[in-house]
């Protein structure tokens, strides 16, 4: 008899951990759908900065076209980018030598 309830014990106990193992499973699955989600929602969040960002650039050129800086603070910004979009475009063709040499 307490061989029937020492089975029947277990038999319970298997019930209740595979019922556990369905719940976290479940929970697992949802987790991985909430993760693709945000990893999404980052992807487009990275998007919308890069597109700002060109925005900035084409705002800052148009300011640029538009005359002479107001201010000090606006003149030093103005150098600043100048001497940056500068430095790219060396950067750059320094690669396009190096890639016409090689």
């Amino acid at each position: 008899m307490a061989l029937e309830q020492h089975i029947q014990r277990i038999e319970e106990k298997l019930q209740l951990l595979l019922k556990k193992l369905q719940q976290e499973q479940q929970e697992n699955a949802w987790l991985k759908e909430q993760l693709q989600h945000q990893q999404q929602e980052v992807r487009t969040q990275q998007q919308t900065i890069i597109q700002l960002e060109q925005k900035l650039h084409l705002a800052k050129i148009a300011t640029v076209a538009a005359g002479p800086p107001a201010s000090p603070e606006e003149d030093e910004d103005f150098k600043k980018e100048m001497r940056t979009r500068i430095n790219d475009y060396i950067k750059e063709i320094d690669r396009c030598i190096a890639l016409l040499n090689s």
